[in-house]
């Protein structure tokens, strides 16, 4: 109780807020209540521990959050991700993050990831193994990154199937790399928004088919990239495998082309580099991605705002209906006891 006091008087600081009283007492309950109805107790139980667990050392940042419509979309949405396999549950908290970050939330991750490690870390493996050192290209020039670059087929539907992905590279120096990175996030409702990063990366002098992205700040991230095949201002197939303070073990491929879309004639030449990797994936599995890049109509910001609206009404009627059965069951419990202890 008194850490829900404590939490009580963040929100009372911030009265002035936009967003309704009832919005954050929807989005706390819903991180500590609702997501434990009708899902396994053990995954109710795992909840319970880091809805506590952001209570209570979370508190302020927690708060921010919930007075924050996207921030608070963004926890919505990933209640929704509870009870999935392994790998869905992974794309559908990545796709949370994608449709809501904001600095909002890149502060609450921080605080509930990083330094009170309330959100257990996955540990895969085995879901992207190291590729066989066979299968790395033993020669690598990095200059052929120089220009725009497309992905026009990927992997793993978390992080490399996005539509308009055009990346632009510039090797200043043999062996270190810098990438401007452009892809679409597209929305239920067919709007989509854009989104951009900026990444260097650095050649693995023993292994020059290896780069590498590491040391970074924001949830201590690393990212490996083996590159599988490769013809200068042609094509470039990467595979690649990552860890940070939420995920040791998830990872990908995508296959970079000059052009926006894949040539078919490359096909039998990227079936065998995949092949030849050893890792649990085939040419097969990849997905062609739409660089047509079309223009749209509307201001990516206000559409993302908008439709974060739209989930959150959306959960706090569902919400509603939970609360209303928790407190009849409640009540019955209760009555219960009561008739126990007579």
């Amino acid at each position: 109780l008194k850490v829900f006091n404590n939490f009580n008087k963040h929100i009372q600081l911030n009265n002035n807020n936009e967003i309704s009283s009832n919005r954050w007492k929807t989005a706390i309950t819903s991180l500590i209540l609702a997501i434990s109805i009708n899902i396994q107790p053990t995954i109710a139980a795992d909840t319970a521990k880091v809805g506590f667990c952001l209570l209570q050392s979370c508190q302020k940042e927690l708060a921010q959050c919930i007075l924050n419509p996207r921030c608070l979309a963004n926890v919505i949405c990933l209640n929704t991700c509870n009870g999935k396999s392994t790998t869905d549950e992974a794309a559908c908290q990545v796709r949370c993050g994608d449709l809501f970050e904001n600095d909002v939330v890149g502060v609450f991750n921080t605080c509930a990831v990083t330094q009170k490690k309330c959100v257990p870390r996955k540990y895969t493996p085995e879901l992207y193994p190291l590729p066989s050192s066979n299968a790395v290209v033993k020669s690598f020039n990095t200059d052929i990154w120089n220009g725009r670059w497309y992905i026009s087929a990927g992997l793993n539907k978390a992080f490399d199937i996005f539509d308009c992905q055009v990346h632009f590279f510039t090797s200043p120096s043999p062996g270190k790399v810098f990438a401007k990175l452009f892809w679409r996030i597209n929305e239920p409702d067919k709007e989509f928004f854009t989104k951009n990063a900026i990444q260097k990366f650095i050649q693995d002098k023993n292994q020059p088919g290896h780069l590498y992205n590491h040391d970074n700040e924001y949830l201590h991230y690393d990212d490996d990239w083996y590159i599988l095949d490769y013809e200068k201002d042609n094509f470039v197939l990467v595979y690649y495998r990552g860890s940070n303070d939420a995920w040791d073990g998830y990872g990908g491929s995508f296959l970079y082309t000059r052009s926006p879309s894949l040539d078919p004639k490359l096909i039998p030449r990227l079936t065998k580099a995949v092949e030849n990797a050893k890792i649990p994936y085939k040419w097969s599995d990849y997905t062609l991605t739409d660089n047509t890049c079309k223009k749209q109509d509307y201001n990516p910001t206000v559409l993302r705002e908008e439709f974060a609206k739209r989930l959150l009404i959306t959960e706090e009627l569902q919400l509603q209906e939970e609360l209303t059965s928790l407190r009849t069951n409640t009540v019955n419990t209760i009555v219960k006891e009561e008739k126990d202890l007579e």
